[in-house]
């Protein structure tokens, strides 16, 4: 049996505690799959040994094994059509709702945003790219292919010299930053950021993020895995669509540049 609807079978059989943390398993089952087992517990608001004797109780030997078969459950699921038809081969079905989701991202950017982002871009002093965790390989994404043009930058994904680089960086200083969430663990960086003359800009799949108030730019896609009806699909998609369209609109101010130089 899948493990959510399992927890849903077993949760009138739970404690009031178990039924706390079944309730945030069934809301964020992509953070199940992605996170460790303190990350979860500190998102839950719940202890470690909490999370592996409800898994224990499920009847699986602890968490690694309800992960894993969340994860297995996850991939192998159908996904069904919207107009109630047989379920679709993989293929066609999962292109179909990434093509939704990157056409709602291309009628809800904001154009004249991404542009100004270009320009930071080109003209900052130093460029710092940021993301830890799953959002750590977006960061390299967008840090490869602005090496490929010839943008100098520094990639980041370690959360110790994230902090040494808002210590560093100031007037003229730019810092893109990668987080579906928005996370708080940026608040502080960013505000240093602030407080040095720095900028920074957030791309994130959270339109309400803490964070939003604090950056230059603020940029919100959509967020795919958030959609339970859609099936567990992942974000990094869409944060790799988006990183070609800034790419874009990069390569465009440096050859723009280019020609002005040479006229």
């Amino acid at each position: 049996m899948n493990p959510l609807e399992l927890l849903e079978k077993e949760f009138p059989n739970l404690t009031k505690s178990e039924q706390a943390v079944t309730t945030y398993i069934l809301n964020n089952p992509m953070s199940v799959i992605r996170y460790s087992l303190t990350q979860i517990a500190r998102e839950a608001r719940t202890s470690n040994t909490a999370i592996i004797r409800l898994c224990q109780k499920l009847g699986y030997q602890g968490f690694s094994e309800f992960k894993f078969s969340l994860s297995r459950a996850a991939l192998s699921e159908p996904y069904e059509s919207s107009g109630g038809e047989e379920a679709e081969d993989s293929m066609t079905a999962i292109v179909s709702q990434y093509v939704q989701y990157l056409n709602q991202m291309a009628a809800e950017a904001d154009r004249n945003q991404i542009r100004q982002i270009a320009a930071r871009i080109c003209h900052s002093s130093r460029l710092a790219i940021m993301g830890y965790n799953r959002t750590g390989f977006s960061a390299s994404q967008l840090s490869y292919r602005l090496s490929r043009i010839g943008v100098a930058n520094y990639l980041v994904t370690d959360q110790v010299v994230m902090m040494d680089y808002m210590e560093i960086f100031g007037p003229g200083d730019l810092c893109l930053i990668f987080s579906i969430s928005a996370s708080k663990k940026y608040k502080d960086i960013i505000q240093r950021l602030n407080k040095n003359g720095a900028s920074a800009a957030m791309f994130t799949m959270n339109n309400t993020g803490p964070q939003k108030r604090l950056c230059d730019y603020y940029v919100c896609l959509p967020q795919i895995s958030y959609n339970k009806k859609m099936g567990f699909l992942d974000d990094q998609a869409i944060f790799f669509v988006f990183i070609e369209v800034l790419i874009s609109e990069v390569a465009k101010l440096l050859n723009q540049s280019k020609e002005e130089e040479q006229a």
